[in-house]
């Protein structure tokens, strides 16, 4: 460890104050006396200039409001009072298309119910469904029972359940999903949904940056398996990302950034991201090559990747582990800190601020 490096900064890491936290009832997280705010700093990074210290995903305020029923039913609501998480209290329930989850608690997650899809043909999903209406939703309730989430230091990280392709798979089966994606007699169906389904996510990114101020859209649509992506880049080219790319420009003609939250090993679709612009990505742990990524497309989108500490290391392992993670992405300037999956040091992200503030700084 570098103890006169820590002692340069360790002022800058001290406590001087609290935020208001979602992740329970009487939650709060620290407020540091950074050189600048957490929100000057993730603008300088999603500007592509040189942050001032390694941004790191926790210190953006988590939102996944739940007057949203997406959120509650999937095990994800965040506001203020007690959140819907997993290994919580969760039933399930309906979606905001009608769709029925069920909680399944050895999986931490929700599945939809049975195998009985609602849309039965794609070239008619007119027949099947109705998109929901968003001024029946208590927005202005909502927004004032979350105001003290919400502070000028610190960007407002809010969550989109079931982006394009969760959406499509929340409605039919797998595999019927897959065929229609390629099947010319049924691709018009679903260009038209995903035309409809733009405009409205575009109604509900301005309800969210209108009520709540929200800096970021973390887009969840998990694109993703063990072994690779579930359809080719030629296939996402064609039938995702016009769609993403118009749901990315909806967060930015509105000053929001967007960040992609896309499960399974999807290097091969990685430059696929980047064509649609997206402004983040954290790619699944333990399942991507992180050197890969950054090498394909870190010079244009804000990955996130956590380092290999763990929770048992000393204090100097875990120095060594931050050493090691800057030699690989950090000395850069253009990455964030995933600290939270999976469970590292706790003083990994402390360790960090100190050895980028320095390497920033040059």
């Amino acid at each position: 460890m570098d103890q006169a490096l820590i002692d340069k900064y360790s002022d800058e890491w001290k406590q001087i104050g609290e935020y208001r936290s979602p992740w329970g009832v009487d939650a709060r997280e620290p407020m540091r006396n950074y050189v600048i705010t957490e929100r000057e700093n993730f603008e300088r990074l999603f500007r592509h200039e040189k942050p001032a210290y390694i941004p790191n995903i926790t210190e953006m305020t988590a939102f996944s409001p739940a007057i949203v029923p997406d959120h509650k039913v999937r095990a994800w609501s965040l506001e203020i009072g007690e959140p819907h998480l997993p290994g919580g209290k969760c039933d399930g329930g309906p979606d905001m298309f009608g769709v029925q989850w069920d909680y399944v608690p050895v999986t931490g997650g929700s599945m939809v119910h049975g195998d009985n899809p609602t849309i039965k043909d794609i070239t008619h999903w007119e027949d099947y469904i109705s998109f929901p209406d968003l001024d029946s939703w208590d927005w202005e309730g909502s927004a004032k029972a979350n105001e003290a989430l919400f502070t000028p230091r610190r960007m407002t990280r809010v969550w989109l359940m079931n982006g394009l392709n969760e959406r499509m798979l929340s409605l039919m089966n797998f595999r019927d999903v897959m065929v229609a994606y390629v099947d010319e007699d049924q691709q018009e169906g679903v260009h038209r949904f995903f035309d409809k389904l733009c405009t409205f996510y575009d109604d509900l990114i301005d309800r969210y940056h209108r009520y709540y101020g929200c800096d970021v859209l973390m887009f969840n649509d998990d694109m993703g398996t063990q072994r690779g992506p579930q359809f080719s880049p030629d296939t996402a080219r064609e039938m995702i990302v016009p769609y993403l790319r118009r749901i990315v420009e909806s967060c930015h003609k509105r000053g929001m950034y967007f960040e992609l939250h896309s499960c399974g090993r999807n290097d091969i679709i990685a430059p696929v991201f980047a064509e649609a612009g997206i402004d983040l990505w954290m790619p699944q742990e333990n399942i991507n090559d992180y050197d890969l990524l950054y090498r394909l497309i870190g010079d244009k989108v804000a990955l996130g990747f956590p380092t290999d500490s763990t929770p048992g290391m000393s204090d100097e392992e875990a120095w060594e582990s931050a050493e090691r993670f800057m030699d690989r992405f950090g000395k850069y300037g253009n990455v964030i800190l995933n600290s939270t999956f999976p469970p590292q040091h706790p003083r990994i992200a402390e360790f960090l601020y100190y050895l980028t503030r320095e390497a920033y700084a040059e």
